[in-house]
This record gives C-alpha cells, sequence and structure tokens, in this order.
C-alpha cells in the first residue's frame, strides 16, 4: 500500500518504466490512447489487487480479534482459578504429622479432635445458664443505679 503512487494531474498513474518520447503526432496520439489503455487496466489490477487485501486483512483482523477474545477469557479463568483457595484448607503443622501417618491413623487423630470439640461445646452450653443468671444480676444492678439520682462523671457517661 505504501508503494501505491498517486495519481498525475492527467489522471493515470505513472508506469514505473521510462518511456521514449513518440517520433510524430500521429504515433503520439495513438501511443497516448494505447498507453491510456494499459494504464487504465494497470489502474483496474491494483484496484483489485489492493481489494483483496483489504478484504483478507478485514479476515485476519477479525480472527485475531476472536482469537484475542477467546485468550483473554482462558487467561482470566486461570487466574481466577488460581486465586480460589482450596476446598479443605490443612494447617502446615498438621500436614506434616499426617505426611508420615496412614489414612486410618489420620481419621483416628481427626475422631479424637472432633470429640474434645465436641466435650468442650457441651460443657460450655451446659454453663449456659449459669453465665445468663450472672448477666441478670448484673443489669439488674445497672437498673438500680440508673434509679439513683446519683451525679456521674461525664467520663463514665454514654453518648446518646
Amino acid at each position: 500500500m505504501a508503494g501505491v503512487l498517486a495519481p498525475s494531474p492527467a489522471g493515470a498513474t505513472p508506469n514505473r518504466l521510462k518511456r521514449k518520447a513518440p517520433d510524430s503526432s500521429d504515433a503520439a496520439t495513438t501511443s497516448t490512447s494505447a498507453g491510456e489503455d494499459e494504464a487504465a487496466a494497470g489502474l483496474e489490477e491494483e484496484v483489485e489487487d489492493l481489494e483483496r487485501e483489504v478484504a483478507d486483512l478485514g479476515r485476519r483482523i477479525l480472527e485475531h480479534r476472536r482469537d484475542a477474545a477467546t485468550r483473554f477469557l482462558d487467561a482470566t479463568v486461570s487466574r481466577l482459578a488460581a486465586f480460589r483457595p482450596t476446598a479443605c484448607p490443612e494447617v502446615p503443622g498438621e500436614q506434616q504429622s499426617v505426611a508420615g501417618t496412614s489414612h486410618a491413623e489420620a481419621d483416628q487423630d481427626k475422631l479424637e479432635k472432633l470429640k474434645i470439640f465436641k466435650s468442650k461445646t457441651e460443657a460450655s452450653i451446659a454453663a449456659m445458664p449459669k453465665v445468663l443468671q450472672k448477666m441478670n444480676k448484673c443489669v439488674a444492678q445497672m437498673e438500680k443505679l440508673e434509679k439513683l439520682n446519683v451525679t456521674i462523671h461525664p467520663v463514665f457517661q454514654r453518648k446518646r
């Protein structure tokens, strides 16, 4: 495309080969009409070639756009998959201890830990009524203090 020459003031593109000047005026008219026909045919060929190149470039651009979109999607999916946390995170200390043991021993350790967790949870649930009683006593004392008309230093007052 960079090699395409602009049309001359006569309207045809100049031929790249040097021409000899015609000897007579009759030869000049026949050579100019033949030269114009050749130039027109050459110009039509160049236009057709350029149209083919433009069509080819358009097709290649569309293919590149489609390929770029799929590459972008694939890269995004793989990047998100890399950031996704694992389904069952392991503690590094457990990994080392479990690595040397068999699966049965690892399952046994997990069962023991689960039993300990269950017993601690049951103990916390059993202690809840006592905690609830203490909380009720504290709330009653606070209400009692609020009923008293005592001046409380502003540092200890709640902002409302």
